[in-house]
Formats: C-alpha cells, sequence, structure tokens
C-alpha cells in the first residue's frame, strides 16, 4: 500500500508520534513561529524534516525556507482543519522524524539537571522543558509520563524538545544516584512543601545541583524525600497552598541558574 504524504496529518487533537515507512517515529509541530523554528534546524541539519503542510496563503513564501528533501503539502483553511480533526487557524503545521536521543553517558556531565519522576500533564511536561532551556539547564531527566514528542508537548515548548537533552528513563532515582556519585559535591534537591524545606528566596544551589519536581497531584513522597539531601519551598500568601508544578519549577530554576544576582 502507498504511503499518503497527509496520513501524519489526520486526527491531531490526541495525537502522540506517528509512524513513517521510510523516516520511522516521526512528530508534528504547528503555528508559524514553531515550524519557522524546526525549518531553521532542519536546515541546519540538526533535525531531519519530512514535510510542511501549510495553507496556500501561508505556503507562498515557504519554498526558499525548505530543508532539502521536505515535500511541501498545501490545503484550504477549511480542508486542513477536516484533516486535524480541529479548527485549525495556524496555517502552518510540520512533520519532523523523532532525533536520536542524548547518550546516556551524557547525563553525568551535566551540571544543573532537572528531574521529572513522574509527570501525568503533556502541557507541563512542554513548559518545563520550555522553561528549563530558556533559563540554561543543562538537561532534563524525565521517568514515565507523557511522550516527549505529542503535539501537544511540542507546541508548548516552543522547540525546547529539540534544544536541550532530555533523557528519558524507567527508573529516574537509579539514574540520579548515578549521577550524584559522579562527582563529589554534587546535591540532590526536592521541590516540597514541607515543614524542614528551606525558604527558595535564600536558596544558594551547589554547583552541581539536581532539583527534582514531584508529580501534579501529590508531589514527591516520603521515600523520594529521604533520597534528596534537602528541600526547597517557595513561600505562599493569600492564602493559596501551592502552585502549578511548571510554574514552581520555572522560579526554581531560575534561581539555580542566577544564584549571583541574589548575593
Amino acid at each position: 500500500m502507498s504511503f499518503d504524504p497527509w496520513d501524519p496529518y489526520r486526527d491531531l487533537r490526541f495525537a502522540g508520534t506517528r509512524e513513517h515507512p521510510e523516516h520511522g517515529t516521526c512528530f508534528i509541530a504547528e503555528g508559524r513561529i514553531l515550524v519557522e523554528d524546526l525549518l531553521a534546524a532542519g536546515r541546519a541539519g540538526r533535525l531531519k524534516v519530512i514535510s510542511v503542510a501549510a495553507t496556500t496563503t501561508a505556503a507562498l513564501d515557504l519554498q526558499e525556507r525548505l530543508p532539502a528533501g521536505t515535500e511541501l503539502l498545501t490545503m484550504e483553511p477549511a480542508a486542513l482543519s477536516e484533516l486535524a480533526g480541529f479548527p485549525f487557524h495556524r496555517g502552518l503545521m510540520a512533520c519532523a522524524q523523532v532525533p536520536a536521543p542524548p547518550p546516556a553517558e551524557s547525563l553525568c556531565a551535566a551540571k544543573r539537571l532537572l528531574v521529572l519522576p513522574r509527570l501525568y500533564d503533556s502541557e507541563n511536561l512542554g513548559l518545563l522543558l520550555r522553561s528549563a532551556a530558556a533559563l540554561g539547564l543543562d538537561g532534563v531527566m524525565a521517568g514515565p509520563g507523557p511522550g516527549q514528542w505529542t503535539r501537544r508537548t511540542v507546541r508548548v515548548s516552543m522547540g525546547a524538545v529539540w534544544r536541550i537533552p532530555v533523557w528519558r528513563v524507567e527508573d529516574p532515582w537509579e539514574r540520579l544516584a548515578d549521577w550524584r556519585s559522579a562527582e563529589s559535591g554534587s546535591e540532590v534537591v526536592a521541590a516540597a512543601l514541607t515543614e524542614v524545606a528551606e525558604d527558595a528566596r535564600l536558596w544558594r544551589p551547589a554547583d552541581r545541583c539536581a532539583l527534582v519536581m514531584g508529580p501534579e497531584d501529590t508531589g514527591l513522597d516520603a521515600e523520594q524525600l529521604a533520597r534528596c539531601d534537602r528541600a526547597v519551598a517557595i513561600a505562599m500568601a493569600s492564602g493559596m497552598d501551592s502552585l502549578n508544578v511548571a510554574a514552581a519549577g520555572a522560579i526554581l530554576m531560575f534561581r539555580m541558574a542566577h544564584v549571583p544576582q541574589f548575593d
């Protein structure tokens, strides 16, 4: 059976990765800014962009931006929305090959590391990856949870999924122990609202630091907290009990990346 190049773009509302007969596992990026960034990565040889799906208007100035070998597909807006399975107003989508994961051994070289043992929401993962990349962390280690290359994760991350190393592992705690033992002075810090947690405003991260964020509903449990060297918390006001994990992660990663500003 011949492959229809439009197939990767069908029924995208809750889409994960797609399988291509020639290029293997692929992902979808959507929207002008994200697609243009993807095309730039493709032209630089960092990613393999397979095709771009565009409305006829959006396709007019794309030809010179396409990486070599990228197919340009065009369709009227209403037809593109019907294909995607939801009202699609962004004009552009692209299908690219999922790149090879970072080498497992390179994890221990990270000095600023975000660790996500378990998440449930794709958008939270995307937001955390975006903050980690924007704030200059060396990488993210993620356990079971939403896929890094799902449509929603890619969209919310705004390209961070291909800009920052992400190590996906079944047991982050085992790998985290290896990371800590690789260099003396390494510190594993839990984000947790506990009575013994240090106020994040006073927190001075170690030169080599891993920040561990728990899942959205329960946070880190007692056993997981015991595996960390200490805990930090963001003080709450106005009767609020906590922040969304992505918001809290951005604040704490800013603290990791910009300690000198607080001296």
